[in-house]
């Protein structure tokens, strides 16, 4: 279907009170959040209709352009935009905390002010056993390893968000905000790189038609490849840096609806049961993650959390001083 095809009917305005909008990606409705909306409207009467984005950034375009009389009540993004939309007050509204009880739930670095996750996933080492010599346990390794020259797929700037610059400087003693060091590792690391990647997508294939051994990405991505047939090993050591793909709460008559769906989805049943069906981290602190992705991911003292603040300003000039001083 198509980006921004309402799924099922809006409901009128005199309905406010039984059903409330959601626009988010298609994938991870009919995966996830279909199910889950089904689940509220059993528990709470409340309608959910779906109007599906292909991205964050066209989601926040649609938002802005019919900021007017907006037919979203409850938007998923990612942190990093949602960080950057939320300094716009008119159109979204902060989270009613007082209403929303299971946020005292939620992990820490999963929620701010603006907006809740819905879940999380770290940025883990996916490599094919049949490839590499000896397991992989430390990001380090990745600089290190004779064996692995020429085999690392890794994400390009603008591919998770600067996630890489910001690995390679904690994995050698930097900081969230030490691009200088960022920088540093990834020119000592270029040499062990095949590709750098910017597509989940690009990033599957390449590790399934071995075009390279080993991935810089998330758990979700290793699952797609052994679904295909390819056997991977997946570990997520510290660093962990955490993403989350989050609600925010549009501005409109609907709130207090919209704050309960989102207070629904980060309860720990509920919550356990989207980010299992997504094969990611779910973010209430009660939740389990499924059996497959519990050996996966990282001990909690290991995740880091990125100043999406920071990246938001610098992401434009560290994507050119990549392309010219590293990708090329």
């Amino acid at each position: 279907m198509s980006a921004g095809v309402l799924l099922t009917s809006v409901a009128p305005a005199f309905a406010a009170d039984t059903s409330i909008n959601v626009m988010l990606w298609g994938t991870t409705w009919q995966s996830s959040i279909k199910a889950a909306s089904q689940r509220f409207t059993e528990q709470t009467g409340i309608k959910v209709n779906v109007m599906t984005q292909a991205s964050s950034g066209e989601g926040l375009t649609k938002l802005q352009t019919m900021r007017e009389r907006s037919e979203v009540d409850v938007w998923f993004t990612t942190d990093s935009v949602a960080t950057r939309a939320s300094g716009d007050k008119a159109l979204f509204a902060p989270l009613p905390k007082d209403t929303m009880p299971n946020l005292a739930q939620v992990s820490k670095g999963a929620a701010t002010d603006y907006y809740a996750a819905a879940y999380g996933y770290p940025m883990s080492i996916v490599y094919r056993p049949d490839l590499v010599k000896e397991p992989i346990t430390s990001f380090q390794e990745l600089w290190t390893r004779k064996d692995l020259q020429g085999k690392l797929g890794v994400p390009a700037m603008t591919f998770y968000q600067g996630r890489m610059l910001m690995l390679a400087s904690l994995a050698f003693g930097g900081t969230t905000t030490d691009s200088a060091k960022g920088f540093e590792m990834l020119t000592k690391l270029k040499p062990q790189v095949s590709v750098f990647l910017t597509s989940d997508a690009q990033a599957r294939n390449a590790l399934a038609q071995g075009e390279v051994a080993v991935l810089v990405v998330p758990p979700a991505a290793g699952k797609r490849v052994a679904d295909a047939g390819v056997a991977v090993k997946v570990v997520s050591p510290k660093p962990a840096i955490m993403s989350y793909d989050v609600m925010m709460l549009v501005n409109g008559p609907k709130k207090d609806s919209a704050a309960r769906f989102i207070d629904f989805i980060i309860g720990a049943q509920e919550n356990e049961a989207v980010a299992g069906s997504l094969n990611m981290a779910p973010v209430n602190v009660n939740a389990k993650p499924s059996a497959m992705l519990a050996d996966q991911l990282p001990k909690e003292a290991d995740k880091v959390s990125m100043d999406e603040a920071y990246i938001n300003q610098n992401i434009a000039s560290w994507t050119e001083r990549f392309n010219n001083e590293i990708a090329k």
